[in-house]
């Protein structure tokens, strides 16, 4: 692959672009900074180091989590948001800039990469003085590590050995700024997760819960990071490592999400607990500018009955139970259907202000989610039994009135329900079984569920190669996502393109 290259002036449109959401410190220029000379101060840098955007938005509308319900919500929406939502219905290149947009995504991650790199050069110099900043060290490489596997595998095609080497990936960037126009190579697919690997490994040691005082659970905890290594290790087919890491994420007696309970909550209650500290569920959260949370229900390319009804239809799983999840629709239509997991924070203007910056917190890893990972992962190591065991153990929080000891799951039961799915095209089929591709199936139906409304189906998506069929209302005109498409790569900013940068293929 001949070399392309990204300008390094991210750093600067960043400060113009993300302006509400920039911190004090990156928004200074090198020479009037805060000098960084304490590992307090480190620590209080690092704050900067998660991202402040999510990609729920436009890859929640590129997946078959939803459809085209018709322009009769459209009134409800500011039309920018609806030519985006149509934009990434039918995979094209998404022109807006404004939050929830992949431009907006991309900027603010290589942002936080920016504050994760002046941290890791802070200390640098503090340890050449003797002063310990291992912890700090651990959270600065899996904060840059985590940014850049999010970029890759939202901007670039999934990770496939076949094409890796030649796949386009992104800039891996490893040194602060020092000026606005500074050179980064954009590299391969494989080369960036080299790196990743690379940061991931180095930094994993290091973390300790000790370090976050009261407020763990937005900072990469030892359960936090071991969870982002089980998700790697999944992308890149080294089942064991992500077994164990997702044993190390979950302890001996996890607690997952349990919608037995939440179904229980008022509306209310429900969506504020979904993204708080207080559920055991959350291993990191990030607090996320997003208009998400108020316009979610009412997009014309969203969640609808039809979808809902094929995902929830009573007595349609492998146990013949009752799912507990529970849809809610406003009563401006039928089809204006919610999960109720987003409560929007409004950070006003000012003290008289009227308007203000929609913020939702984001949970970047789950217990739940880390345990579908263990049921894929043990599968295609071929332990099947305690795949199984995993099953019972998310099927009871998710099941109503699931009894796993009366009810056990059987890898026959497995085989028997899942032989009905399509088969799954991940870069190793050829070397599956069909128990293999039944258990992964039974994997990837139950992320499907649980990340519904996050975002989350799409990367499933890319990673199995998924043909998927967008339908338009009024038309029935078709749009195919076929199998290694092009489109499967999110295009990258046209004002990085402007600056030289390569698009992707389309």
């Amino acid at each position: 692959m001949r070399n392309k290259y990204i300008s390094c002036y991210v750093a600067a449109f960043c400060a113009g672009l993300l302006s509400t959401a920039c911190n004090d410190f990156l928004d200074e220029v090198p020479d009037n900074r805060t000098v960084i000379d304490t590992p307090e101060a480190v620590s209080e840098l690092l704050v900067s180091a998660y991202p402040d955007a999510n990609c729920v938005f436009f890859t929640e509308s590129m997946s078959d989590n939803v459809t085209d319900r018709g322009n009769t919500l459209d009134p409800y929406v500011q039309p920018e948001w609806n030519r985006a939502n149509r934009q990434a219905f039918y995979w094209e290149d998404i022109d807006m800039t404004y939050q929830d947009s992949p431009n907006y995504f991309w900027m603010a991650s290589y942002q936080a990469i920016a504050a994760a790199n002046h941290a890791l050069e802070a200390i640098a110099e503090l340890e050449a003085k003797g002063v310990d900043c291992s912890v700090q060290k651990g959270e600065a490489l899996l904060c840059r590590a985590y940014n850049h596997f999010m970029l890759v595998n939202v901007f670039a095609q999934h990770y496939n050995p076949a094409f890796a080497a030649t796949d386009m990936g992104v800039a891996y960037v490893t040194e602060p700024e020092k000026e606005v126009f500074g050179h980064y190579e954009r590299v391969s697919v494989k080369d960036t997760y080299d790196r990743i690997r690379k940061d991931l490994e180095e930094g994993l040691p290091l973390i300790s819960n000790k370090a976050y005082g009261d407020t763990p659970k937005y900072h990469f905890t030892r359960e936090a990071a071991q969870a982002f290594a089980c998700r790697f290790y999944l992308y890149v087919g080294e089942w064991q490592k992500a077994i164990e890491a997702a044993d190390e994420a979950l302890g001996d007696n996890p607690t997952l999400r349990n919608w037995n309970e939440y179904i229980q909550m008022s509306t209310a209650n429900r969506e504020k607990n979904y993204t708080s500290v207080q559920e055991s569920a959350n291993l990191l959260l990030a607090s996320t500018v997003s208009q998400f949370a108020v316009d979610q229900s009412f997009y014309r390319y969203g969640y609808s009955t039809a979808v809902n009804n094929s995902l929830f239809q009573q007595n349609d799983n492998v146990v013949n139970g009752v799912w507990a999840y529970r849809a809610e629709a406003y009563n401006v239509s039928s089809e204006a259907l919610t999960m109720m997991k987003w409560k929007p924070y409004l950070k006003s203007d000012g003290v008289n202000s009227n308007s203000g910056v929609y913020y939702v917190m984001e949970p970047l890893f789950t217990t739940d989610e880390v345990v579908c990972d263990r049921i894929e992962a043990l599968a295609m190591a071929g332990r099947y039994d305690e795949a199984c065991e995993d099953i019972e153990l998310f099927l009871t929080n998710k099941i109503k009135n699931y009894d796993s000891i009366a009810q056990p799951v059987t890898p026959s039961m497995v085989e028997t329900y899942y032989k009905k799915f399509a088969p799954l095209h991940p870069y190793y089929e050829n070397q599956m079984s069909g128990k293999q591709m039944a258990f992964v199936n039974c994997a990837v139906d139950f992320r499907r569920r649980e990340l519904l409304m996050e975002g989350g189906r799409w990367f499933d998506i890319k990673r199995f190669d998924i043909e998927i069929t967008h339908e338009a209302y009024q038309t029935g005109a078709t749009d195919v996502l076929v199998r290694r498409d092009l489109r499967r790569a999110v295009q990258i900013p046209e004002e990085v393109i402007s600056y030289g940068v390569a698009p992707n293929p389309r």
